[in-house]
């Protein structure tokens, strides 16, 4: 059964068609994304959905309760955290005050039919979820990183924190369709994940609208793609959808140019033969013609180039940070951090929310008060990108922005800033007016300008679309300085960092790998020490013991787990190698990298073989 549906629906924007046509349907406990560059208009899709904004065509409709998280929630409850969420099951208060009047009735005249009154209403109150409501509350306040924060008032919540409560708000109420606009702003790895698991076993129907592949990949089974004014919807997650629109559009742009080849060859045969002694043909072939159109193929060209600079060669030891500590509001965030960083290394910083990342990048700046020690090594120019944008102003324009910084003439910015995205006009837009996305790649072209050799990078992919941030993870693969960054956008971490930095109140662990590898790892490693925590603690000689095979254990576990990832990608190539048919250089392509997988693999097997015997 349907839970939403859209039929032919169409949405004009001053007066111009932003999209026409567009339908589908999502079941009940359906999983669906929608997706999409900046500008398609996944968000006036729902809000259209909702009946928030007008349709010129068609119809949606929504059957069942629906609960709607936009990107600026508004939250203006009174009272604490706790009281507010909880409110959200009103129903379930409403009958807990029930129960209580029926208990002090039957205290007072106890009566059978008073009796009977309770048995039935404390019957619905449990099979409703009454009694363990209060812990749900808690579960989902902690889960989303606001149980320090139950008893605040909400009026003392930052714009995060609100966001996050609204969220939590919508989680209680459990709708029968929840529509998410770009849920994982504001939240840290931690919160991401708990999301990730909560929204996994949620029993209604989800659509959501991130840019988070990772978290696109562990939520939906269903990809919507909303461009160029039409709608397609493919089965599987992000990464599937991402290899279907790869092969649909090898085999769309093969089959627009055999089409293209017969066009020419028809015109080419009616060209030559239409006054001769073949002209019957030549009609005829004239006819078939007006028949046969061109496939359009459409080329996104978004035109982003990206770079980043590069502010010459650093000495080979770039970083040292000894026994540092923050302090705030009195407040100590961490303690004895410790971080070597050398030459051509990507670092990410990972940590809860509040726990002092960015305050480690500002104390690199020294831009506020810290104790111990922070040096940078010899010729060390540092470039820092900003999650808040800082560093630009809000009374110009945007060509105002790069004359500050730059002795570049006019023609010169214009060109720059093309390479960012802004063209034509979009050089004359105030900064104050911009979008997210357009804020971060003003900022990503200043930090370009500042030639820096090692990068401070406070969660860069935040307001970025996938092309967007696809252009970023290449730029910053060939940059050939130093990254420390900050980032919860797990995809973005794998494919550009190469050492995860762990912050704790308690200091900084470095985990060689990227976020895949240490989130394994992590998962391993307590599932390994739990046992032991429980069980009685042996002796020294059996303590080693002990270590040794929970060492050799992790080790067969890890190469278990290498084995059937190196299996999945070799056979990926095959498929690909399939699909390859008369691209040569592809097909070499492949079969090279199939070649090594298979040899990675071989020595795997026999790793693992080894330490089972």
């Amino acid at each position: 059964m349907s839970v939403l549906y859209c039929r032919d629906c169409g949405v004009d924007i001053s007066g111009e068609p932003l999209f026409r046509r567009i339908s589908f349907a999502l079941e009940n406990g359906e999983k669906a994304a929608l997706v999409g560059p900046n500008g398609a208009g996944k968000t006036t899709l729902i809000r259209a959905c909702l009946g928030d904004v007008r349709l010129e065509s068609g119809e949606a409709q929504i059957l069942g309760s629906c609960g709607y998280l936009p990107q600026t929630p508004i939250v203006e409850d009174v009272g604490n955290v706790f009281q507010c969420v909880i409110q959200e099951r009103a129903d379930l208060l409403e009958l807990q005050g029930q129960l209580r009047e029926l208990e002090e009735k039957m205290a007072l005249t106890p009566s059978e039919k008073v009796m009977e009154q309770y048995a039935a209403l404390t019957e619905l109150f449990e099979r409703q979820g009454g009694y363990a409501l209060e812990a749900l509350v808690r579960r989902i306040l902690a889960g989303l990183g606001l149980e320090g924060e139950m008893n605040s008032e909400v009026a003392t919540l930052s714009g995060g924190q609100k966001t996050r409560l609204a969220l939590c708000k919508l989680l209680l109420r459990a709708p029968d369709l929840l529509i998410l606009d770009e849920p994982t702003n504001h939240l840290d790895v931690a919160a991401l994940e708990w999301l990730e698991g909560y929204l996994r076993d949620y029993s209604g129907a989800l659509l959501i609208v991130s840019h988070d592949r990772y978290f696109l990949d562990r939520t939906v089974s269903r990809v919507f793609c909303l461009e160029n004014g039409a709608l397609k919807g493919y089965a599987g997650n992000y990464s599937e959808y991402e290899l279907l629109r790869v092969i649909e559009s090898k085999t769309l742009g093969r089959e627009a140019e055999r089409l293209e080849k017969k066009i020419a060859k028809l015109e080419e045969y009616v060209r030559r033969n239409k006054a001769g002694v073949n002209s019957k043909q030549a009609r005829g072939r004239e006819s078939q013609l007006k028949k046969l159109k061109p496939i359009q193929v459409t080329k996104v060209d978004h035109g982003l180039s990206i770079s980043l600079g590069n502010g010459g060669r650093s000495g080979d030891r770039v970083l040292l940070i000894e026994e540092l500590s923050i302090t705030f509001d009195q407040r100590t965030l961490f303690e004895k951090v410790h971080l070597d960083m050398r030459r051509g290394e990507r670092v990410a910083l990972l940590g809860k929310n509040g726990i002092g990342k960015t305050s480690i990048l500002k104390g690199i700046l020294h831009q506020v008060p810290f104790k111990g020690n922070i040096r940078l090594g010899a010729n060390v120019k540092v470039a820092y990108y900003s999650q808040e944008h800082e560093n630009l102003g809000n009374a110009g324009t945007v060509m105002d922005e790069i004359r500050a910084v730059s002795n570049l003439k006019d023609p010169e910015i214009r060109n720059l800033l093309a390479r960012y995205g802004f063209r034509k006009d979009d050089v004359f837009k105030l900064v104050s007016v911009l979008s997210g996305g357009e804020k971060s790649r003003l900022a990503l072209c200043k930090l370009f300008l500042e030639q820096g050799n090692l990068l401070l990078l406070d969660e860069p992919t935040n307001h970025l679309d996938f092309e967007t941030r696809s252009v970023l993870e290449e730029a910053l693969q060939e940059y050939e300085g130093t990254v420390l960054v900050v980032s919860h956008d797990r995809y973005f971490l794998d494919k550009v960092v190469h050492k995860i930095a762990e912050l704790t109140p308690q200091g900084l662990t470095v985990f060689e790998g990227d976020y895949t590898s240490f989130k394994e790892s992590k998962q391993q490693e307590e599932a390994l020490i739990a046992p032991l925590e429980r069980s009685a603690k042996p002796s020294f000689q059996g303590q080693q013991e002990n270590r040794n095979q929970a060492r050799e254990k992790k080790r067969l576990k890890q190469l278990e787990i290498d084995i059937e990832t190196l299996e999945e990608k070799l056979k990926t190539l095959e498929s690909e190698l399939a699909l390859a048919d008369t691209n040569y250089e592809l097909a070499m392509k492949l079969h090279e990298e199939s070649e090594k997988v298979r040899e990675q693999l071989d020595f795997a097997l026999e790793e693992w073989l080894a330490g089972n015997d």
